[in-house]
């Protein structure tokens, strides 16, 4: 993230369409970075308390406010308990749920791990962001994780073109992705229903707002100073929309 971010918000300049989270990048120190290939439940409450220390200082956390968070390339969003702080004591323990994010997907990388993911852990980045609040009261699927509508949009930063569109809660994606894990998971049934019952209307508002969503992406191409093929993840609040996420289009779904 600290990589295209800041490209993105220079690109931004000017618009008043898109909206970008307010967001804070640290580097994380080598001693601390080297916890997440620890066994996380091994460290101590000390460890986790000065770890929890240090975010509160860099991040300059409020207790008052909510979070998003995330390393530079994983958030965990599938368990939403883990991305999102809210109230003051997981404020105060924020530093503790970053470790964990970036132990989790270390984690994933093992021989052990089936599937096997390589490059979730890739990062030496922390994020924290401003949560924000769904204004539509869309239901919930991953744990906590409000159902708004989303778009990916795929771009080529050097011809400066819009590549193609999809919604990012991908219809056919989604129900086949809840239904195959519904025997085994209550999570998968739960969110299979959930989604099942919005998927109308996560549609309606995608195909009534793709074309604005294209066209104002196309208008900030120009200043995006990034090489290559990007995917672009839009959210939509009520009648605000979010750029909250960006990576290379190979490595993004729908690209094909």
């Amino acid at each position: 993230m600290g990589y295209w971010l800041p490209s993105l918000v220079a690109a931004c300049r000017g618009q008043d369409f898109f909206k970008i989270p307010a967001t804070r990048i640290a580097t994380v120190p080598l001693t601390l970075l080297q916890l997440t290939r620890s066994e996380y439940t091994e460290l101590t409450q000390t460890t986790l308390n000065i770890v929890d220390q240090w975010a509160s200082k860099v991040f300059q956390l409020d207790e008052a406010k909510d979070y998003f968070i995330k390393t530079g390339t994983y958030s965990s969003k599938f368990d939403f308990r883990n991305a999102k702080v809210t109230g003051a004591k997981e404020v105060r323990e924020l530093g503790e749920y970053l470790l964990f994010i970036h132990y989790q997907a270390c984690q994933m990388a093992s021989p052990l791990t089936t599937p096997c993911t390589y490059g979730v852990s890739t990062t030496t980045e922390w994020v924290v962001r401003d949560f924000i609040p769904d204004k539509e009261n869309n239901p919930c699927i991953y744990k906590g994780m409000p159902l708004h509508t989303e778009y990916r949009v795929f771009v080529d930063a050097d011809q400066k073109t819009v590549l193609g569109i999809s919604p990012y809660w991908e219809p056919n994606t989604m129900k086949n992705r809840f239904k195959s894990g519904a025997d085994e998971s209550v999570h998968h049934a739960h969110d299979y229903a959930v989604y099942k019952a919005h998927e109308e209307t996560l549609m309606n508002r995608y195909n009534a707002n793709k074309d604005a969503v294209l066209n104002h992406i196309q208008s900030i191409l120009p200043n995006l100073d990034l090489p290559g093929q990007w995917s672009i993840d839009i959210m939509q609040n009520g009648d605000e929309f979010y750029i909250i996420d960006m990576a290379l289009a190979e490595n993004s779904a729908f690209y094909e």
